[in-house]
């Protein structure tokens, strides 16, 4: 790779880089704040106050989540259909700067318009239908966003600058998101919980637009060889139709970026189904608090942005294809680690979640320590195994913090979750008769099972994570950090590989293409999420998504970016020709 420093370039480029990465910071906060942290939660609540669990459409029963997933989906497949024929059209007339405008414009106003959803008569549905629109922009907008980068930097630069633009995205949607949480936490549980949750949910929208101004402002229209002018509608289709058209007839001419874009299709495929759904997976199988959770999205967003900048300085050693392939190899190691994350199995009084101490006054055990956070699934099926035991609880018939039983009724509280098949809590007596006993439901999260791979947490529980002395959420944390080095360096490089290999006047084209596949790669890693979760259980799951993974990467060996650079080389310089054919003399 030839060498090269940003420092070296006039103060103009450095200052339409700068200005390009800043489009990053802005459309970040809707990824990280929005997509990664607010939006969800946020709809799931108003879609449960509206409808409840769960609704029957056409027979079909959709929750909270799968109709959020649903229109995600929908959107991600309308950009995707009209991105490829867009970019064809962006490649002739000079509008690659518009369209960037309009889908930021689109999004960002969408996002604002969130915050009005308490005000119409079905709020779950505004703010669905927003999200829509919303998402529609910003995954429209990453498309033409990304094909600047092969135009504002040189080639032997375009690692540098794409690994700066997502750590300035990671940076500033971090920001943003610890400014909302400290915001939603400064206010939960109080009237004017769901306003401050509004207000920073149109926040999003405004920082998106302010920050993208400045974008505007300074980075210019890529310029076009042989630029078509008055260009109708109509026309427009019929030539971004026969442009496709050519392009997969002459495919063979860009085997280099044929092979990547399958390599990639596997490989983020992979990566982006572990980021999707490891909040649900962290929450569902290891039972990792919502607190947890928060923080490890803001390590996540600052540590990958040390993790973009460490990769670009890796792929200038080892070049950009080789970081790639490590970024990869880290990857694979986050996953195996991840599905060997396991609570250990409490052995102290302070360990187990519900915590009972004898007081000799009052001849009774009062709870001293409960779960905090309701957990609708195990607080109904606590509920029914304190009825079973004829164990008399407070309010909403469970046991909380002040509660008080009888040695009898603690006894029998002990024999119940002991003999039950599916209490998630684990008991704890301290004093009285019955000092030290304890009792662990067969559903608590420690107990792993006999799933065909459980002997692997359990070999690193007793390995790793005991001797440590790790539980579960920090062990999360721990591959939080890990994540965010290894999703820094493979998001960046993967955009400046591609960039390297891509004809500068056919951008918009290949980049369309590129979006494209980054958003199939929304549909396959669930689909086989769901269908190994089903037949097997949700550690085969995520151990599934490893494949994908480690198939692209293998898969990347046979790209080669030299003999790829030279024929985009030769691309542009058949596009100049013609332009110069076609000057009058």
């Amino acid at each position: 790779m030839v060498s090269g420093k940003l420092k070296d370039l006039s103060a103009q480029q450095r200052k339409v880089i700068r200005a390009w990465c800043m489009y990053d910071w802005a459309n970040s906060g809707y990824a990280t704040a929005g997509g990664a942290a607010i939006f969800p939660v946020y709809f799931v609540f108003l879609f449960k106050d509206a409808l409840g669990e769960s609704v029957s459409i056409l027979g079909i029963d959709l929750t909270g989540s799968s109709t959020w997933s649903l229109a995600i989906a929908f959107a991600t497949a309308l950009v995707a259909i009209s991105s490829p024929a867009l970019g064809v059209i962006a490649d002739r007339v000079a509008i690659k700067k518009a369209l960037l405008w309009i889908y930021t414009i689109v999004g960002s106003s969408a996002t604002c318009l969130m915050f009005f959803s308490a005000y119409t008569g079905q709020p779950w549905l505004w703010f669905l239908a927003m999200f829509i629109i919303a998402n529609i922009g910003f995954a429209g907008c990453l498309v033409f966003y990304n094909t600047f980068l092969p135009h504002i930097s040189p080639r032997e630069l375009l690692d540098d600058v794409s690994s700066r633009g997502f750590a300035y995205g990671y940076v500033g949607g971090g920001l943003l998101l610890a400014v909302h949480l400290a915001m939603i936490l400064a206010t939960r549980d109080t009237q004017w919980a769901d306003l401050v949750t509004r207000i920073a949910i149109s926040s999003i929208g405004l920082w998106w637009f302010g920050w993208a101004l400045w974008t505007f402002r300074i980075v210019p229209e890529p310029h076009i060889p042989n630029a078509m002018n008055g260009l109708r509608p109509g026309r427009a289709m019929g030539l971004a139709c026969r442009e496709l058209a050519h392009t997969f007839r002459e495919i063979k001419g860009f085997r280099v970026i044929v092979i990547y874009l399958v390599s990639y299709l596997l490989f983020n495929d992979g990566i982006q189904t572990v980021l999707n759904v490891a909040g649900a997976y962290g929450a569902d199988t290891i039972g990792i608090p919502l607190v947890f959770n928060m923080a490890t999205i803001l390590i996540i967003q600052f540590v990958a942005a040390v993790g973009a900048m460490i990769f670009s300085w890796l792929a200038g050693r080892i070049g950009t294809k080789g970081a790639l392939g490590v970024s990869l190899v880290g990857w694979s190691v986050v996953v195996l680690f991840g599905v060997a994350v396991a609570p250990l199995a409490p052995e102290q009084h302070r360990d187990f979640d519900y915590q009972l101490r004898y007081h000799p006054e009052e001849r009774r055990y009062l709870v001293e320590a409960a779960p905090g956070e309701a957990q609708s699934v195990a607080d109904r099926v606590w509920r029914e195994e304190l009825q079973a035991a004829g164990v008399a609880a407070g309010a909403g018939g469970l046991l909380r913090e002040g509660d008080a039983l009888d040695p009898k009724a603690a006894a029998s509280l002990l024999s119940a979750v002991r003999q039950s098949d599916r209490a998630f809590y684990g008991v704890s007596l301290a004093g009285g008769e019955l000092d030290g006993e304890t009792a662990v439901g067969a559903g608590h999260t420690s107990n792993l099972g006999q799933g065909s791979i459980d002997w692997w947490p359990r070999e690193v529980r007793s390995r790793v994570w005991k001797p440590l002395g790790l539980d579960a959420p920090y062990q999360w944390l721990l591959l939080g950090v890990g994540v965010g080095l290894v999703m820094g360096g493979s998001q960046a490089l993967a955009r400046s590989l591609f960039a390297q290999i891509v004809p500068h006047t056919r951008s918009g084209e290949f980049f369309a293409f590129f979006g494209f596949m980054g958003r199939v790669s929304t549909v396959f890693g669930p689909l086989l999420y769901v269908v190994v979760t089903g037949v097997v259980d949700t550690r085969v799951a995520v151990l599934s998504l490893l494949l994908l993974i480690i198939s692209g990467g293998i898969l990347l060996k046979w790209v080669d970016v030299v003999t790829g650079a030279r024929a985009a080389d030769d691309e542009d310089a058949r596009h100049y020709a013609e332009a110069r054919e076609a000057l009058p003399d």
